[in-house]
């Protein structure tokens, strides 16, 4: 417990319940809880959907990987395919979701798609889709904050999740979105800057990129090589859940709703990819460092590899940085964790209910009461599937991306799309999702080895999106023609 470090983290924590504090004054009703109030520019905007992508299971998890498989255990199969990711939702569904919210009190995925679609159904299933993959994510947020608390504290990992669990939720249940995207920028800017000085740190620490490569040629030649220890089929499905699969985060397509105008999307893109790739070298560099030191006997064991990038930043950087790095851990974490927590109350509270022809009366209230629970039941999530923290989070990726991209992204971009192809697409897409991975806990795992799981129900819920929609045509124009007009770009 360096002093050094304690006091930047707990300056760090008291920072994010200063932001919520802020944030639930400014939080006056619906609007301003779920988009903000339209208020948002680019860079705001842009470091938000960043920082909402980049999360605990992103560095802390991918780190994990890179130490547990070598260069392609991560990088190679995801930390070049999200940037790709970004550039499609900006260019696909960017300015339709904005227009889409200037048609009515759009501030949610189901408000979206039952514009679209004409249709309460879509909305109640994107609902249903979005709260299930939100527990799944959120458990992420959980075991990703008890490994760094329990680094920085020297607590156990169950004490530390549930601390941070308790300071997400003071700032969550309040500031709502508006306290998630100013979180978002200040772990933004600091995780940018604190990515630079590690990749250099780590480089040094490891003696260089040569004898980085040397080491880990010796032990193991797969391990430098561009794919690692993972075959290059599963860096290639990869590759697919998390270029498409980034377009249909529900964290990311809701920011476009925030906005001021879409003059305010143009470099979004360019600044929230280039902002990812640089955090990408402090998980390429501390992975491939630390799994080098690992084979010299130079690095400490491990309980698991997810551990790997808070022991190297304690061992081998200076305190303040160890200090800053750790705090913007957290910060990737705790923001992620409270846009999850957004997108849950809004799909128990607004879009499920609506679903039925129920509103639910003071949604400003039952949304923050609905936070509570998700914090609890994520917890348990967490704790059920005991595994690593960037596989827990590709579960939760695949759930949304298979259930959101073809009925929310291609659903904007192609007018033919029906809503009997949405539904089913959404339905297919769960059903692949929940039995393939409740399934492998118990030994059940019918695909050739190799195959990702949430890359599997994404291709068939496009397949199933598009068929579909083609066998469901109607001679009759069921699109509204203010609709029409915002899918004709």
């Amino acid at each position: 417990m360096n002093a050094t470090i304690v006091s930047i983290v707990v300056v760090y924590l008291l920072a994010t319940v200063a932001i919520g504090v802020w944030a639930t004054r400014r939080t006056k009703n619906t609007a301003d809880f779920f988009i903000a109030g339209r208020s948002l520019g680019m860079f705001v905007v842009a470091m938000a959907v960043f920082t909402s992508i980049q999360s605990g299971f992103g560095v802390l998890g991918g780190t994990g990987l890179t130490f547990d498989a070598g260069f392609g255990g991560f990088v190679a199969g995801i930390g070049f395919a999200a940037p790709l990711g970004f550039a499609l939702a900006w260019f696909l569904a960017g300015k339709r979701m904005w227009k889409l919210g200037n048609l009515g009190e759009i501030y949610t995925l189901g408000d979206v798609v039952e514009k679209r679609y004409a249709s309460k159904g879509v909305r109640g299933w994107i609902g249903f889709a979005v709260a299930l993959g939100v527990i799944g994510y959120l458990g992420v947020q959980v075991q990703a904050t008890g490994f760094v608390m329990s680094s920085v504290f020297n607590i156990s990992t169950s004490t530390g999740a549930i601390i941070g669990l308790v300071i997400l939720g003071l700032y969550a249940v309040g500031g709502g979105i508006i306290a998630g995207v100013y979180t978002d920028l200040l772990q933004g800017i600091l995780m940018v800057g604190v990515s630079v000085v590690v990749f250099f740190l780590a480089l040094n620490a490891g003696g260089g990129i040569l004898n980085i490569t040397q080491t880990l040629q010796a032990e193991d030649a797969a391990l430098a090589s561009p794919f690692g220890t993972v075959s290059a089929f599963t860096i290639a499905c990869y590759f697919l859940l998390f270029s498409l699969g980034a377009a249909g985060q529900p964290q990311l397509l809701t920011k476009f709703l925030m906005t001021r105008s879409t003059q305010e999307l143009k470099w979004g893109a360019l600044v929230s990819g280039l902002s990812y790739l640089i955090t990408m070298m402090l998980v390429a560099s501390v992975g491939l460092v630390a799994l080098s030191l690992s084979f010299q006997g130079d690095f400490p064991g491990l309980d698991s590899p997810d551990a790997a990038l808070p022991t190297f930043v304690i061992q081998y950087t200076p305190p303040v940085v160890a200090g800053l790095a750790l705090a913007g851990i957290l910060a990737a974490i705790m923001s992620t964790g409270d846009a999850f927590l957004n997108l849950g109350a809004a799909s128990l509270i607004r879009d499920i209910p609506r679903a039925f022809g129920f509103e639910v009366r003071n949604e400003l209230m039952w949304s923050r009461v609905s936070i509570a629970f998700l914090l609890v039941l994520s917890l348990l999530f967490s704790l059920y599937l005991d595994t690593l923290v960037a596989l827990l989070g590709v579960f939760g990726w695949g759930t949304f991306a298979a259930a959101i991209f073809p009925a929310v992204v291609l659903g904007l971009a192609w007018p033919r799309a029906t809503r009997q192809g949405a539904i089913a697409s959404i339905v297919v897409s769960l059903l692949i999702n929940f039995v393939l991975e409740i399934g492998a806990i118990y030994g059940f795992a019918p695909l050739p080895e190799g195959i990702v799981n949430g890359a599997f129900a994404l291709v068939v819920a496009l397949i199933v999106f598009i068929v579909v929609s083609l066998a469901t045509q109607s001679t009759e124009d069921e699109i509204a023609p203010e609709v029409r007009k915002v899918l004709d770009g």
